[in-house]
């Protein structure tokens, strides 16, 4: 019953909310994605429900995007409005968190079938390593059919395990990692530091310096700073080192691009006063994880996001709801 009642529920969202939004004329819809992941990717079987869509999914969203919005790249929209410009109608900028190889693999193919423009936020110290951020090298264990993986964890990180000692559920290892995010990323990292366990064979988490720049030269793609090592700014007490991640991701990519990031994304969405700060003096703007849309008088060095993934949009129906702020 719950489930036909969300359903109804999403039906008439999706059908009245284009219509409302012809009269958002000057707003901005920021769209988060993070991995874009084909049904037989083995990834899956691992990775949060939340961090991905399918590529048939992504293409879906595109063409729906494209009939009631302008797809405008951030930057520019940042650009006119920090000019005072006029602003494109309903416009809607497309990013992606993180620079993951399946950013390159399959959403970049469907952006260039689509013309449509999008910002990926790249870790500037890890592109082209085999480095896996913490909470995917945790899921590789929690997911792995040796037991004596999970054994070898820290016993704080044992106790936040169901105790029935069998491979998690993707639910189950999701719960772990949400619950793993109050500890210190030194902490995480220091507990994971035994576990080097990158996708099989030779593949890769993330993306390389050449796919990077291949996208570039398309002109659909531009790439903005998420810091040097995916470090949450609100832990990070030293200003020295929080300079670093936030300025000095910038200086690397400039460096290794030719072109100078105008964005910044913070990851996880966590913020601190001095990382703002720096921000402020180093960006055009920067985007949060805080659900919402923009205005013109939205703070661009906060801007909200509508995070995306393919439990919540996978379908035009659930999609437009979502974008409204129901699912």
């Amino acid at each position: 019953m719950k489930r036909l009642i969300k359903k109804l529920v999403q039906g008439s969202v999706a059908a009245v909310a284009p219509m409302l939004w012809r009269f958002r004329d000057s707003s901005l819809l920021v769209i988060m994605y993070h991995r874009v992941l084909p049904a037989d990717h083995p990834d899956r079987a691992s990775e949060q429900p939340g961090m991905y869509v399918s590529p048939e999914t992504l293409a879906m969203h595109l063409e729906t995007l494209k009939r009631h919005f302008t797809l405008v790249h951030l930057d520019d929209w940042l650009e006119l409005a920090q000019s005072d410009q006029a602003l494109p109608r309903n416009a809607c900028a497309i990013t992606f968190d993180d620079g993951w190889l399946d950013n390159y693999q399959y959403a970049f193919p469907i952006l260039k079938r689509a013309g449509a423009p999008a910002t990926i936020y790249l870790v500037s110290d890890l592109i082209g390593t085999r480095y896996s951020f913490w909470p995917n090298t945790l899921a590789r264990v929690l997911a792995s059919e040796d037991a004596g993986l999970r054994q070898s964890l820290p016993a704080w990180l044992r106790d936040m395990l169901p105790g029935s000692g069998e491979t998690l559920s993707s639910e189950e290892i999701d719960s772990v990692i949400a619950r793993c995010k109050s500890r210190s990323d030194v902490e995480l990292l220091e507990a994971l530091a035994a576990f080097e366990l990158p996708a099989e064979g030779d593949a890769r988490d993330l993306m390389s310096w050449q796919e990077i720049l291949e996208m570039q030269g398309s002109g659909l793609v531009r790439f903005g700073s998420h810091t040097r090592r995916h470090s949450r700014v609100s832990k990070i007490a030293d200003a020295g080192v929080l300079r670093e991640e936030v300025l000095g991701s910038a200086q690397v990519l400039t460096e290794r691009l030719g072109r100078t990031p105008v964005t910044f994304c913070y990851p996880n969405g966590d913020t601190s006063a001095p990382a703002v700060q720096l921000v402020r003096n180093g960006y055009r703007g920067a985007v949060t994880t805080a659900r919402g849309w923009n205005r013109p008088a939205t703070d661009r060095h906060l801007l909200n996001r509508v995070g995306v993934h393919e439990d919540v949009s996978n379908t035009s129906t659930a999609f437009l709801s979502r974008l409204a702020g129901v699912g």
